[in-house]
């Protein structure tokens, strides 16, 4: 019988769903169907719960190796155009569309300068994009209401036309059958959007004709995102509020559950690049594909002097930041990042992979992708309350960037984008927990095993699980990083800490952690070796909680729960990689 067999709980994140991560084992069904039928089956579960709050701003990276957003139409009835405001015009749904059916509508012109509109509020920098196709007129003006940006598209030749009030980018896409999606980004903050049926580039005098249209969005961000339907309420899609991330590497692969703490990304625009103050380079937005896999990542151009970019932030003499974007190379190969008054910052060189020196930074390194793409950061401790926070390449060269972020703290955590929130974006902590196992009858509390598999990256290391005593984490089992090692507490708050057994340092990549515990005694097992026993206070442990580390990130990619003792012999096999 395989060792694996032996387990009582198996944790492989994988199956997840709003609020749960699911167990392989216990291997009973999760409910009885309707029709009884699976009433002889073992009901038993012991699935994780998860948790973040409210919050919205978390990032993972996707099985295909692209990173993953949340993403929300926030035009409500994105393809109920009778439930828009309607000015001077008619809507006719049942409309040949652009999949074969018949969910386009017409839209008819009744009056010069007629439109339906909604009234979303948008802010920051947002996109408005529909599905359009000529009908008798063969031009269409997208609107910002009350912000002043407007474009012009030819749904004749699919051409664009002009634009009013400086809209960021303004996009037509040919998606075949004679319709197109046509798309304007803008940092306006208006009252709504607005879709407005016109005779010529630049006029909308006419009194009649008419257009077809489908499925409107409007989302934040500088590129229209796949079509998310919305009706009473809004769109949602991609990494949801409570939604256990199942993050992989950058080739797809090695899949594991991403706990972290909560962190605050202090950057008002992450990717509009052109929301910085220029200083001797240009910016060209929505220049190229990002780690996203959209295009939404701009070039830098060095043009003269500093060949830089750069934001202004408000920041806490003597807190330690880092400072992380993407970076891609073009024509030059250095690029660098500038934090407070660093005249030269440090520069990256991509056809070495090395960095360049500058004292200024505490640490400085890159995690590479497998697009080309970079991932740069840099550590400080800060010594000012106004940054400068730059960006710059050599004088008369180009490279591609996306996704800055500034944090408080000593490492990068995952990428939270911010289209405009001046006060910058929060993304919640993450937790994940059982029930009480012993009642789920999948856990002898008073004796037993748990095996750990999780992933150290760079600065990044398995930083907290807890094995708790009646759901009380003041007597429990306690595993976090201590200067680059793992150590395991057994905590008790009467009394202090019991026991601590630690590591030698931990390499980069995957490790394996295994503790058995019966009666009063303790032993810990690492990557296929013992690595001490102590005696402790016996408790009687019930629950288990997976949570983010207070200085680093979680890569969980198993969790096993043993309900009888391992021998030695079996305690090596485990974890041996």
């Amino acid at each position: 019988m395989a060792l694996i067999d032996k387990a009582s709980l198996l944790f492989v994140p994988s199956v997840v769903a709003e609020g749960k991560v699911f167990n392989i084992l216990p291997s009973g069904n999760r409910a009885p169907d309707s029709t009884d039928q699976n009433s002889g089956y073992d009901q038993t579960r012991a699935d994780f719960d998860f948790d973040r709050g409210s919050n919205a701003a978390a990032t993972r990276i996707g099985s295909d190796g692209l990173l993953k957003k949340y993403r929300e139409n926030l035009a409500l009835h994105s393809n109920s155009f009778d439930n828009w405001t309607n000015y001077l015009t008619n809507e006719t749904s049942g409309q040949a569309d652009k999949d074969g059916g018949t969910n386009a509508w017409l839209l008819e012109k009744t009056a010069a300068g007629a439109s339906i509109y909604r009234t979303p509020s948008p802010s920051g920098v947002a996109t408005f994009s529909v599905y359009l196709k000529s009908g008798t007129l063969n031009w269409v003006r997208l609107d910002y209401t009350g912000g002043g940006s407007k474009g012009y598209f030819d749904l004749k030749n699919g051409v664009l036309g002009s634009v009013v009030g400086g809209p960021i980018d303004t996009k037509i896409e040919n998606v075949g059958g004679g319709w197109y999606r046509c798309s304007i980004t803008t940092t306006s903050t208006g009252s709504g959007v607005g879709i407005v049926p016109a005779e010529s580039d630049g006029s909308v005098s006419g009194t009649s004709g008419n257009i077809l249209i489908q499925n409107a969005q409007l989302e934040s961000g500088l590129v229209a995102t796949e079509y998310l339907e919305s009706t009473s309420v809004t769109g949602k899609a991609g990494v949801l509020v409570d939604l256990p991330r199942i993050n992989f590497d950058a080739n797809g692969e090695n899949g594991a559950l991403l706990l972290e703490p909560s962190r605050q990304q202090l950057l008002q625009y992450s990717e509009y690049f052109d929301g910085w103050t220029g200083n001797g380079a240009s910016i060209t937005t929505n220049s190229t594909t990002s780690p996203e896999g959209v295009q939404n990542a701009s070039t830098i151009t060095g043009v003269s002097g500093n060949n830089r970019i750069y934001l202004l932030e408000t920041t806490t003499s003597g807190t330690t930041y880092t400072l992380s974007f993407y970076a891609k190379k073009g024509t030059s190969s250095t690029i660098g990042l500038d934090f407070i008054n660093v005249s030269s910052g440090t520069t990256f060189n991509f056809d070495t992979k090395s960095w360049g020196t500058n004292a200024a930074w505490d640490l400085f390194d890159y995690e590479e992708l497998d697009n080309g793409w970079f991932r740069l950061y840099g550590v400080i401790d800060s010594n000012t309350t106004s940054a400068g926070i730059g960006i710059y390449v050599e004088s008369g060269e180009t490279a591609y960037i996306f996704g800055a972020q500034l944090e408080a703290g000593s490492y990068p955590s995952s990428y939270i984008p911010n289209h405009g929130e001046s006060g910058g974006v929060t993304r919640a902590a993450d937790s994940c927990t059982t029930d009480d196992l012993q009642t789920l009858n999948v856990f002898n509390g008073s004796q037993g095993a748990v095996l750990f598999e999780g992933v150290k990256n760079g600065e990044t290391i398995f930083s907290n699980f807890v094995v708790t005593a009646n759901s009380n984490t003041n007597k429990s089992l306690l595993v976090d990083n201590s200067s680059g090692t793992i150590r395991l507490r057994v905590w008790n708050a009467s009394s202090g800490q019991d026991a601590t057994i630690s590591t030698s340092s931990v390499d980069d990549g995957t490790f394996k952690y295994l503790i058995k515990w019966n009666a009063g005694s303790l032993a810990v097992y690492f990557n296929g070796s013992s690595v001490g026993t102590d005696t402790i206070t016996a408790y009687s442990y019930t629950n288990v909680n997976l949570k983010e580390g207070t200085f680093s990130n979680n890569y969980i990619k198993q969790f096993t729960l043993f309900d009888e003792v391992p021998t030695d012999a079996e305690c090596v096999t485990l974890t041996t990689l």
